[in-house]
């Protein structure tokens, strides 16, 4: 596994399955609800984001495996992830009972994958 996760194809093939799963899960209708789901709602953006986060970075860093330019994959990941969680919200927008283009989910979004490019940065010499 680790001879697989040295090139930035493997990362970025599951960045894309990452996205397939967050796309196929936001066209499933919402339970509605309110109150303590609204929060587990942000946390579950978090996470999901952190991990798509981790993976795109992942995978930028592997194009320069020696020597990356952390400012650079750091901040096209988060990049990535801003515009990724801006489709989703948007998508989320056509799906029965769900509550598209919330800009707190957005947020949780960016912020998630901003601490999973800057894991792949912690964890890099390890990766």
């Amino acid at each position: 596994m680790r001879a697989l996760t040295r090139h930035a194809r493997w990362w970025f093939a599951a960045w894309l399955l990452w996205f397939a799963a967050v796309t196929v899960s936001s066209s499933l209708p919402g339970m509605g609800g309110g109150g303590p789901v609204l929060q587990i709602d942000k946390l579950a953006h978090f996470l999901s984001y952190a991990a798509g986060g981790f993976l795109m970075a992942g995978g930028l860093s592997r194009l320069d495996a020696e020597r990356p330019d952390w400012r650079v994959v750091v901040c096209a990941a988060v990049l990535v992830a801003a515009i990724a969680g801006w489709f989703d919200e948007w998508h989320q927008s056509f799906t029965p009972m769900r509550n598209g283009m919330d800009p707190w989910d957005w947020l949780a979004d960016i912020f998630g994958g901003t601490a999973g490019a800057l894991m792949v940065r912690a964890l890099h010499r390890r990766l």
